[in-house]
C-alpha cells in the first residue's frame, strides 16, 4: 500500500491550498454579482439522508452527525440555490481505512459543524459509483499526487472539482483535523470570491482534462508487452518473496500475468522457467503462507506494510476471484495439488460467506477496524493456550509460529503496536509438521482441523462488529463466472461450468431493468436504478466468450456480441472507438473518465484492456471490420501505457499474453474429445462453420493448403500452423 510520509503529506496539502489561495483570492470585476441573488435554504440538505441509501457503507452512516447526501444531480442543483460548495468523501465498505476514518469524523464535533455549515456533503460509495472513484484518482494522477484512499473532493455547485486530496493511511489519526482545516480554507476562499473560483475551476479542469490519454503507438510492436512483462517480473524481491510496487493491487494479478506469459512465443525457455519459479514462490509465500486465512479458507485483501505476516483484515470479492483464478492457472501449469486445494478453499469461503439470498454475491466483509488491539484476528499466546488441548498447542505454535512476544516482524510493526500479538498465517506445510512431530499426516490433519475449528469459533465470539457490504455488481458476478470457467479448464470439474452458466443467466435476469438496459448493482435484493459502467460490459462479454470457447454454445457467442454492442452504443465513440467509463447521466458537469489503466491503490479492472481483448476475440469468431478497427485503436493506447508502467497495464499484459496462446480450430462435426482436450490447455478455441464462405475459405484460414478432416483440429500460433490431427494424444503434443 502507498504510504505518505507526514512531511510529504503536509507539503502536498500546502501546495494545493496555496494554489487555491493564489488563484481564488484576486480582485475580480465580477465580485459585485455575489450579492445579486439571495441564497435559499433547501431543508433536506440540512439533515442526514442515508437511511434509505443503496449500500451497506452508506446506511452505516445514517446516524452520523454529518448531513450526508447521496450523489445526484439534484443535490448540486440545490447546492446552487444555497450558493455553497459540495464536499465529497469517496470510500468503500470493504476498505478498513475508509471505515475507520468515517468513525473518526463522526466523533469530531468541530469538523462536523464546519462541514455542515460551509458545504453540502456527499458520501460516495466507490463500489456503487466506481467511475467517480476512478475519475478522482485520474485527477490525482494529472496533478502528480500519489493516489490513496479514501479520496476527498471539493466541488463547485456546478459540479466542477475545485480541490482533490487522497488521504494517506499514515494520516488516519488526524483526519478530522485535516478535513476541518482544509474545509475552512476552501470555504473562506469561496466566500471571498465565488465567481472567480467558479471561473478558475472551469479553466483549470478543462486544461487538466484536455490530454487525458497518452499518445498512441501506431506500430503494432509485439516486443513492448514482452519487455513490460519482464519489467513486472523484475519487481519480485527474492529476499522477502514479495512483489515490490503493488501497493494495494492483488498479488494474484501479478501471478496470473506470469503464468499466462509462459506460453508467449517471444518468451525464451529461460524466462519461462524464471517466471514459473517467481509465480510459485510468490503464491507459496504471500498467498498460501500469508493471505490465506486458515480459519475460514478465504483470502485477505492485501498486506498492511511489508510482509504477509500482517494482512489487511478484510476479504473482498475481487480478491477472492483474482486469487482463485491465479491458483487454478498455477495448478494447471505446475500440477501441484496445494494450489488446487487453496483455490477450492477460497471458492468454499466465497459460497458460504459472500453468497446473498438473491443468488448474487456480497462485495466483501471487514473482520475489524484498524485498531489492532481490538481486532479478533489478532491473538495472544494466552488466548490460544486457553482454547486448545495440550496435544494441539505445540502443533498450533509450530504451524503459525505463535510466540509469547508476538510473531509480527519489526519491519511490519516499527512502533510495536502489536507487541505480544500474533496473526494466524501458515508458516509451514502439513507434510513438514507431520515429519517434525512424528505424526502420520492423516492424524495431523485431524489435529489441524480441530485447532482451526476451535479458533474459528472463538474468533466469532470475539467479533463484535462484522461489517458486510451487501452491494452486488454485475461485473463481479461475470468475473466470478470467468473464474469458474478457468477452474473447469484446470480441473475438468463440470460443476464449476454449470455454476458459471448460472451466474451469467442471473446477470441477464437480475441486472436488467424493465426496459432491458443493463444496470450496475443490486442492494438488499433490489436493482439500483443506475446504468452499467464500462467494466460491467467488458467483464460480461469476457465471461460469455470464456464460456463459449469451452462449450461452443452459439447462444453464448451471441450474448457476447450483444453486450459488446450495447457497451459501444452506451459508452462508445463511433469515430475514434474510445470508451468512457459511464454514460455521464449522473454527472452535474460533463466528465469523460477513460479507464485505460489500473491504479495500484484502487485495484480496479482496466476496461480498455478487456474491451481490446474482447474485440480481438470477437473478430476471430465473427469477422467484422468495425470490431477489428476498435481493437486496433484501443491497442495503440494500451501499448503506450505499457511502455510507461507494467503494473498499471497488468490487465492489458495478461489479456494480450492470452491472445498470443495457440489457437485451436475445430472442424465440423465437433469432436467432444478434442474440445475437452483443448479446454484443458492454455489456448483459444474456435469452431469452424459447417460450410466455407463464398470464396471457399474459412475465416482466419485463408492460407490453409489442405482441408481439416471432419472432427479434426488445426493448431495455429501467430499465423503459423503447428499441425492438424483427429487424435487426442497428438493434440496434446501440438499444444505443448
Amino acid at each position: 500500500m502507498r504510504i505518505f510520509r507526514p512531511a510529504r503529506f503536509a507539503s502536498i496539502t500546502a501546495a494545493i491550498l496555496a494554489t487555491l489561495l493564489i488563484n481564488a483570492c484576486r480582485t475580480s470585476p465580477d465580485d459585485s454579482v455575489n450579492g445579486k441573488e439571495q441564497a435559499q435554504v433547501v431543508p433536506y440538505l440540512h439533515q442526514n439522508n442515508l437511511a434509505d441509501a443503496h449500500s451497506s457503507l452508506l446506511r452505516s452512516q445514517a446516524n452520523s452527525p454529518i448531513h450526508w447526501q447521496t450523489w445526484s444531480k439534484q443535490v448540486f442543483k440545490d447546492a446552487a440555490k444555497e450558493k455553497k460548495t459540495v464536499f465529497a468523501f469517496i470510500a468503500k465498505g470493504t476498505d478498513t481505512y475508509s471505515v475507520e476514518m468515517l468513525k473518526q469524523l463522526n466523533t469530531s464535533e468541530q469538523t462536523c459543524q464546519i462541514l455542515n455549515t460551509h458545504h453540502i456533503n456527499i458520501l460516495v460509495d466507490g463500489h456503487q459509483d466506481p467511475d467517480l472513484e476512478y475519475f478522482t484518482a485520474s485527477l490525482c494522477l494529472k496533478s502528480g499526487t500519489p493516489v490513496s484512499t479514501p479520496l476527498l473532493v471539493w466541488f463547485s455547485y456546478e459540479g466542477i472539482p475545485i480541490s482533490w486530496i487522497p488521504i494517506s493511511h499514515n494520516s488516519k489519526n488526524n483526519i478530522a483535523e485535516f478535513i476541518a482545516r482544509t474545509s475552512h480554507t476552501v470555504s473562506k476562499l469561496w466566500q471571498d470570491s465565488p465567481e472567480y473560483v467558479l471561473q478558475n475551476s472551469r479553466e483549470d479542469f478543462t486544461r487538466r482534462m484536455s490530454s487525458s490519454l497518452p499518445d498512441p503507438i501506431e506500430d503494432n510492436d509485439n516486443l513492448i508487452p514482452v519487455r513490460a512483462i519482464r519489467q513486472a517480473a523484475s519487481l519480485y524481491d527474492p529476499t522477502s518473496s514479495t512483489v515490490d510496487g503493488l501497493i494495494g493491487m492483488s498479488v494474484a494479478r501479478h501471478i496470473n500475468l506470469l503464468v499466462n506469459a509462459l506460453q508467449h512465443p517471444d518468451v525464451s525457455a529461460t524466462q519461462r522457467e524464471h517466471y514459473a519459479q517467481i509465480a510459485c514462490q510468490t503464491a507459496d509465500t504471500v498467498m498460501l503462507n500469508g493471505l490465506l486465512d486458515p480459519l475460514d479458507g478465504g483470502i485477505y485483501l492485501g498486506i498492511q506494510s511489508t510482509t504477509s505476516a500482517l494482512p489487511v483484515f478484510a476479504k473482498d470479492l475481487p480478491s477472492q476471484i483474482y486469487s482463485m483464478e491465479a491458483l487454478y492457472n498455477l495448478y494447471r501449469a505446475s500440477g501441484k495439488p496445494r494450489y488446487l486445494e487453496a483455490a477450492e478453499s477460497i471458492r468454499a469461503f466465497t459460497n458460504k460467506t459472500l453468497a446473498l439470498p438473491d443468488g448474487t454475491f456480497s462485495l466483501g466483509i471487514i473482520q475489524a477496524g484498524v485498531h489492532q488491539h481490538e481486532n479478533p484476528c489478532m491473538w495472544t499466546l494466552e488466548e490460544i493456550e486457553a482454547a486448545l488441548s495440550p496435544e494441539e498447542l505445540p502443533i498450533c505454535k509450530q504451524a503459525f509460529d505463535i510466540k509469547g512476544l508476538g510473531n509480527i516482524p519489526l519491519v511490519d510493526d516499527r512502533n510495536r503496536t502489536h507487541f505480544r500479538q500474533n496473526t494466524l498465517t501458515w508458516k509451514t506445510s502439513p507434510a513438514e509438521l507431520s515429519k517434525r512431530n512424528n505424526i502420520p499426516e492423516k492424524e495431523l490433519k485431524e489435529h489441524l482441523q480441530s485447532i482451526t475449528k476451535k479458533l474459528a469459533k472463538l474468533r466469532t465470539e470475539k467479533t463484535t462488529n462484522l461489517i458486510q457490504e451487501k452491494l452486488s455488481t454485475a461485473g463481479t458476478m461475470a468475473q466470478l463466472a470467468s473464474c469458474l470457467t478457468t477452474a473447469y479448464r484446470a480441473t475438468g470439474n463440470t460443476s464449476t461450468l454449470e455454476d458459471a452458466r448460472q451466474y451469467l443467466t442471473r446477470i441477464q435476469k437480475q441486472f436488467r431493468n424493465e426496459k432491458g438496459a443493463l444496470c450496475h448493482a443490486r442492494f438488499n435484493g433490489n436493482l439500483i436504478p443506475r446504468t452499467a459502467v464500462g467494466t460491467d460490459y467488458t467483464l460480461i462479454t469476457k465471461a460469455a466468450l470464456d464460456l463459449y470457447e469451452v462449450t461452443l454454445d452459439a447462444s453464448l457467442l451471441a450474448l457476447a456480441k450483444q453486450v459488446h454492442e450495447e457497451m459501444n452504443e452506451a459508452l462508445g465513440n463511433s469515430l475514434n472507438h474510445h470508451l468512457t467509463e459511464s454514460d455521464g447521466k449522473q454527472y452535474p458537469y460533463p466528465f469523460t473518465p477513460y479507464q485505460f489503466l489500473s491504479f495500484r491503490t484502487l485495484n480496479n479492472t482496466n476496461t480498455w484492456a478487456l474491451a481490446y481483448a474482447n474485440t480481438t476475440r470477437l473478430a476471430t469468431h465473427l469477422p467484422d471490420p468495425s470490431i477489428e478497427a476498435q481493437a486496433t485503436e484501443l491497442k495503440s493506447i494500451l501499448l503506450a501505457t505499457a511502455q510507461m508502467s507494467s503494473i498499471v497495464s497488468i490487465d492489458f499484459l495478461t489479456e494480450n499474453a492470452k491472445l498470443e496462446h495457440p489457437s485451436v480450430f475445430l472442424s465440423q462435426p465437433i469432436s467432444p474429445e478434442l474440445l475437452k482436450t483443448a479446454s484443458s490447455k492454455p489456448c483459444q478455441i474456435i469452431a469452424l462453420p459447417k460450410k466455407p464462405d463464398s470464396s471457399g475459405q474459412f475465416p482466419g484460414l485463408e492460407n490453409l493448403n489442405q482441408p481439416i478432416p471432419p472432427q479434426g483440429a488445426l493448431v495455429i500460433q501467430r499465423g503459423q500452423s503447428r499441425g492438424m490431427t483427429t487424435e487426442n494424444e497428438e493434440l496434446i503434443q501440438l499444444l505443448q
